[in-house]
């Protein structure tokens, strides 16, 4: 007796949770909507990218990177992404305004920028700037609010970063990692810049 009141309820309980949930799970809504993440249909997105979570621009947050941060960015540090050519530039800068105007030409670390489309092939150049050092990226669209980042140095890969908005739109995190120490994580937070 004990048993069958036991296996009914357990049929029950799974009737009520079943019934319970949102349409997702019954496949009743979109399912490419995850949550934390953006869709995950992202083909358009590749060939378009105006619309991806990241375009904007974006203001360092000491309190919520790794510690650190202060040390290598100034309090307006900004980076920008920025739809161009069927592909993204990408815009970093230590201070901003910047103070140098040549740095697509010279390599500084005070800025960056970079061009790439998000299609997966590490042939981008100059993602650290023209540093003559041979490295190129590969970014992927993993879906609207995550791009994937790979750096080749000389062919070798030598760099992995995700950047993820989050999901109000707000909030950009960049975390690298690597096989061999702890991972990093920088923190922005979407500014509208000033005219220039």
């Amino acid at each position: 007796m004990i048993h069958r009141i036991s296996g009914a309820a357990l049929a029950a309980l799974v009737a009520i949770s079943v019934l319970s949930f949102d349409g997702s799970v019954t496949g009743q809504t979109d399912p490419t909507s995850l949550g934390f993440f953006g869709s995950y249909k992202v083909a358009a997105d590749k060939m378009d990218p105006s619309k991806i979570a990241h375009i904007g621009a974006w203001r360092i947050n000491y309190q919520k990177s790794a510690p650190g941060a202060e040390a290598r960015w100034s309090p307006t540090a900004t980076n920008i992404f920025a739809a161009e050519k069927s592909g993204v530039r990408h815009s970093i800068y230590g201070f901003y305004p910047p103070k140098v105007d040549n740095y697509e030409t010279v390599y500084t670390g005070d800025a960056r920028t970079y061009w790439f489309k998000l299609d997966g092939k590490n042939i981008y150049p100059n993602p650290q700037g023209p540093n003559g050092q041979g490295q190129t990226a590969g970014m992927w669209l993993i879906d609207r609010n995550t791009i994937f980042r790979e750096r080749a140095t000389k062919g070798v890969v030598d760099e992995r970063v995700l950047y993820r908005v989050s999901p109000d739109g707000q909030t950009l995190t960049w975390t690298g990692f690597n096989a061999d120490r702890d991972s990093s994580q920088t923190t922005w937070d979407r500014i509208t810049l000033p005219a220039r």
